[in-house]
């Protein structure tokens, strides 16, 4: 009986990955557990503080930390307060209708003035940006900090889920800028190549620059060494499985932003110091390796001695961060480092100087 238990249950695991890993160009979304289109009734809502859910829920609209988000899974919507309490939930014009109500009295204010849009890595959720959040609200912008279901759902649903966001921000807002980690960064250049793909998208006028921190532009050797691991697999899902071993067609659908934009990457082992990844070559965050940060079109690079995964907390990157916003450089224009093509691959031989 306890083998029968044990076979079901690597038999459910198996399936789970299988739909999670293996999404195929151009297929319109599916949903892990299958997909349940909710009915046009309207839903009785308890209003009461979620579970979290962060895997599997993902922002298609946003206003001063209320949002309408889309499960994963099943497809429905919900709509929450700024204390995460349900407000509403199933049809996505029920959660609308809610929202637009609240606008009208004033309860909830819409989002206005120089925005920043920050998107978190793959497996991580809005809290590992919140401190960059609240130190870009001290120097005055308006944060937005995206939340989607980064493991669940392949890179161009979450960029679809982005344009969203980002098409329902209303005129108040005069400007728009992205500061993203990681796999962020991923899902904003798939957004700019669907806007420049696409005749019913066009990429919105009122961005203005974008910070990237630790981006895999090049996509990501770590990834590909784990592609073979069942915990990589059941934990990265979906965006996992494009960054390894689906990075050459996902690589297609990047584009190189057409705005202002920065890089700040991760560099200890190569430079001497005592430090770093033994599987990557050349510098690199334990992570990414610099060199896989790297995105001709840069219009400034910079390489500090930082973690992969804790680097946008870093003091040197919040005010590297403002400093690119307001002026379009790290440090001052004169130390600028655009990349203008990108260099040889380091291979082991990096590792020994």
């Amino acid at each position: 009986m306890r083998h029968f238990i044990f076979l079901a249950i690597v038999f459910l695991m198996g399936s789970l990955v299988q739909a999670q890993t293996e999404p195929k160009k151009n297929d319109p979304p599916k949903f892990s557990f299958g997909s349940i289109e909710p009915k046009n009734v309207a839903y009785p809502n308890w209003k009461t503080a979620t579970f979290g859910g962060t895997q599997f829920w993902t922002d298609v609209r946003v206003a001063s930390d209320w949002r309408i988000q889309r499960n994963s899974s099943f497809g429905h919507f919900r709509l929450l307060d700024e204390d995460n309490i349900r407000q509403a939930w199933g049809e996505e014009s029920k959660c609308t209708a809610e929202l637009e109500k609240r606008l009208k009295t004033g309860t909830v204010k819409p989002c206005r003035g120089e925005v920043v849009i920050l998107l978190h890595g793959l497996c991580r959720s809005w809290r590992s940006m919140k401190t960059l959040a609240e130190h870009l609200e001290t120097m005055g912008y308006e944060t937005i900090l995206f939340r989607y279901a980064s493991s669940r759902q392949p890179v161009a649903e979450h960029a679809r889920c982005l344009r969203q966001v980002i098409d329902s921000l209303p005129p108040d807002v005069t400007e728009i800028n992205f500061v993203a980690h990681s796999l962020g960064n991923i899902v904003v250049r798939h957004y700019v190549s669907d806007c420049a793909k696409s005749s019913d998208c066009k990429l919105d006028s009122r961005i203005n620059r974008m910070v990237m921190i630790g981006p895999p532009n090049q996509g990501s050797r770590m990834a590909r060494l784990m592609k073979d691991s069942l915990s990589f697999k059941m934990i990265a899902g979906a965006s996992g499985a494009q960054l390894s071993l689906g990075w050459e067609k996902l690589s297609e659908n990047l584009a190189t932003p057409e705005f202002e934009f920065g890089i700040i990457a991760g560099g200890y082992g190569a430079d001497g110091s005592a430090l770093s990844n033994p599987v990557l070559y050349g510098q690199d965050d334990f992570t990414v390796s610099k060199w896989e940060t790297m995105l001709p079109g840069a219009d400034d690079f910079l390489v500090k001695h930082l973690v992969h995964s804790t680097m946008m907390n870093q003091l040197e990157v919040l005010e590297a961060t403002t400093q690119f916003l307001d002026k379009g450089y790290f440090i001052s224009n004169e130390r600028k480092r655009p990349i203008q093509s990108l260099p040889a691959k380091p291979g082991l031989e990096e590792v020994a100087k």
